[in-house]
């Protein structure tokens, strides 16, 4: 712009200026009243047409499309024509230049010219920008997708396909009376890996209900799982999932979900096949689900397999329960039947229903309409259950499983017997529950946790197997398979770990055990103590053997062993046999002093108060020297200051005498009436030790010590 050209501007603008209005306050004014009708349309707008809202964010909702606001489209559409690693130069390089310029405009372009037919270039490129931000907008609104159908997934023909198809193909005949939640779960099948420590439950389920019924797998996909996610498998009633196809659209969880009439939609074929999928034939779960409130833990059978399934397809039996007018007092009877009708409010009812009645009805407490009615029921007893038609609810594959889980459990395998198992060979060191504690072989030490969720998903069914079955010599623990000395047979094992594993849904465990407050050292320890907390479960507290050790007969081992070559077995332990070594955990001395109790002196005599106890021959009998390493061997375990079961510590003279729950427990001179002898000779209905009852000559020791009086000796 030349001077000429800039002072014809100026003059322009003057006149102009001289003609027109103030900006303040007219212009000001107009601008005003512009935007507040501009207000008020907006409020009216929005008052009474609205503002359209999409329906609350649904995560589950796989076939929403998500879109910009329409002022956005253009850019969006941009981004299609810069696909991957480009995409950054259509989000943010070109807007950020095209923005850049707008703001150098004024500084690029000087022209006094204003009309937009003076101005061509510029012009044109803005009419090419509005027309390329339209162009893409129309674009986007075209070409955009319909609502993205999710992809269906068939996760049990994924979970098939993943970890079974490549040896196993496209399917797999099942042999009658498999269970094959149990099969999947604990693996050992001609190198088949154990799934238990890589797939839940349900997915296991999943796969059993898929090799089972593959098409139900599939009908599930199309049919439920837009609103199940992930099919809680066989965790219902048969007859309640059958109540879904049955009722249709009245199913109480179904009201007003716009669920199709499976039973017009689906032919009888495609619901079996659903109704065989979504119950996938776990035994035991069924057993739990269908049978445990009358059977309790097992069912007593003495037939063949045959037999049994064919009494639990065609069921009909009737089961009587006992009248207990005659048995129980009238107080009794009426605290059982307010129990009964009002759990909660009669607590007191607890112990004595699960005294009299859980061995029938487990945890499920039965309904009463009243007091007087189950008074009644109670009193009288009388033909009141009847065992359903399950041959017409179940289908043949989870006949099969029930029948194979009843038969186990019937013959002392499977699970329910693991439990069992567990409580007789593990819990002493474990905890009831796999909780852990003091470790009663290392005194100070601690066992940790074998039923926590860490403990559970990082060992595999392989790793537990063998534990169980070579043992642990370093940490005190002995073999307990038959292979290796122990005498557990491999069904028994698989039972044990199948109930370790039933913990993994729920883990029992989720901290470390505490340690008790006072905690004997192992220098501490006499030899008569070593032996009888650690030797003697393997060679027997008596040096009788047991099947996990040989008898120590004083004249055998000393006609082959002199005091070194004993001192090295035992500071060493024998590695073939498993038996641990003691020199980490002892000092030389209480090991030397070892050798003299199991095998006496070099020239055949016993020294010291260390003697192995013997069968009595007079009516002295010593409590330190002979009761208390039977107690330490079987029974402190349990019975101690750190696990005090029944209320009673067998660990020393005065906690025998003084502590449990019926305490005194024993009465000197009196073993007739003492509870500890009515429990070890099993003359109250109940015995002692769980793992399994002491032998006559340790029951002898104890009732002599007790007829010469319990002297503390």
């Amino acid at each position: 712009m030349n001077k000429q050209e800039q002072q014809d501007y100026l003059d322009k603008y003057k006149k102009a200026k001289e003609k027109g209005v103030p900006f303040f306050p007219d212009i000001i004014f107009k601008d005003t009243i512009v935007v507040f009708i501009v207000f008020i349309i907006l409020i009216a707008l929005a008052y009474f047409v609205g503002v359209p809202l999409e329906a609350r964010a649904n995560p589950n909702d796989a076939n929403y499309t998500p879109r910009p606001e329409w002022y956005f489209l253009f850019l969006f559409q941009l981004l299609k024509y810069f696909p991957g690693n480009l995409e950054v130069v259509g989000a943010m390089i070109l807007p950020g230049l095209f923005i850049t310029l707008l703001l150098l405009l004024p500084f690029i372009d000087r022209s006094p010219k204003r009309h937009f037919m003076t101005r061509p270039y510029a012009s044109i490129a803005a009419i090419v920008v509005v027309l390329g931000i339209g162009l893409l907008t129309w674009l986007a609104v075209n070409e955009a997708p319909p609502p993205i159908q999710a992809a269906v997934v068939d996760k049990a023909a994924a979970l098939y396909a993943t970890d079974c198809a490549n040896c196993h193909g496209q399917g797999i005949v099942i042999p009658e009376g498999t269970d094959l939640h149990k099969l999947i779960a604990a693996g050992n099948h001609q190198g088949m890996p154990a799934w238990g420590g890589d797939l839940s439950a349900d997915e296991i389920d999943m796969l059993a209900g898929f090799i089972l019924s593959p098409n139900g797998s599939a009908l599930f996909t199309q049919e439920c799982a837009s609103c199940h996610k992930s099919p809680v498998l066989a965790s219902g009633n048969p007859v309640q999932l059958q109540k879904v196809f049955d009722e249709g659209k009245d199913f109480p969880a179904h009201k007003d979900l716009n669920t199709p009439d499976w039973k017009s939609t689906l032919t009888p074929d495609q619901e079996n096949a659903l109704l065989n999928f979504l119950a996938a034939p776990d035994g035991q779960r069924l057993f739990a689900i269908n049978c445990q409130g009358c059977h309790g833990e097992g069912v007593g059978f003495s037939g063949t397999k045959e037999e049994l399934r064919a009494m639990i397809e065609k069921g009909g039996h009737e089961i009587k329960m006992p009248g207990w007018k005659d048995t129980l007092s009238a107080d009794d009877l009426n605290t059982l039947a307010q129990y009964v009708v009002d759990p909660e409010a009669n607590s007191a009812g607890s112990t004595m229903f699960g005294k009299y009645c859980a061995a029938c009805h487990g945890d499920k407490i039965p309904a009463a309409p009243d007091e007087a009615s189950a008074l009644s029921i109670i009193a009288l007893g009388g033909s009141h259950i009847t065992m359903p038609v399950w041959g017409e609810i179940l289908t043949a594959e989870q006949l099969d499983a029930l029948t194979s889980y009843t038969w186990d459990t019937s013959q002392g395998v499977g699970v329910a017997s693991g439990e069992k198992l567990f409580a007789s060979n593990c819990r002493g060191c474990h905890g009831k529950f796999g909780e852990g504690g003091p470790n009663p072989t290392f005194p100070g030490d601690m066992i940790f946790p074998i039923s926590s969720s860490e403990y559970l998903k990082t060992r595999d069914d392989a790793t537990i197997r063998n534990i169980i079955s070579q043992g642990q010599p370093d940490y005190g623990m002995t073999p307990f398979g038959s292979a290796y000395g122990g005498s557990l047979s491999d069904e028994q094992i698989d039972a044990i770990l199948g109930f370790i594993r039933s913990w993994e849904a729920n883990p029992p465990s989720v901290s470390p055990p505490k340690a008790p407050p006072v905690v004997t050292q192992p220098q501490e320890l006499s030899a008569s103590q070593i032996y009888g907390s650690l030797c003697a479960q393997c060679h027997g507290v008596n040096r009788e053997g047991t099947a996990s050790g040989p008898a120590l007969d004083p004249a055998q081992l000393r006609a082959e062993f002199d005091d070194q070559a004993l001192h090295d077995m035992i500071n060493n332990g024998v590695l073939k046999v498993a038996m641990p070594g003691l020199g980490n955990m002892f000092t030389d001395d209480q090991v030397k002093k070892l050798v003299i109790l199991v095998a006496g002196t070099e020239t055949g005599t016993s020294t010291g108060s260390g003697t192995v106890p013997k069968p009595p021959t007079n009516s002295t009998v010593s409590f330190n020297d002979q009761v208390l390493p039977i107690f330490q061997a079987k029974c402190s375990m349990c019975h101690s200051s750190a696990t005090t079961f029944g209320g009673w510590d067998s660990t020393s003279y005065q906690a025998v005498m003084t502590s449990g729950d019926n305490a005194p427990e024993v009465i000197a001179g009196d073993p007739d009436n003492s509870y500890l002898m009515q429990l070890l000779q099993a003359t109250n209905g109940a015995f002692m030790p769980p793992t399994g009852k002491l032998s006559d000559e340790e029951i002898q020791i104890i009732m002599d010590w007790i007829l010469a009086g319990a002297l503390d000796n």
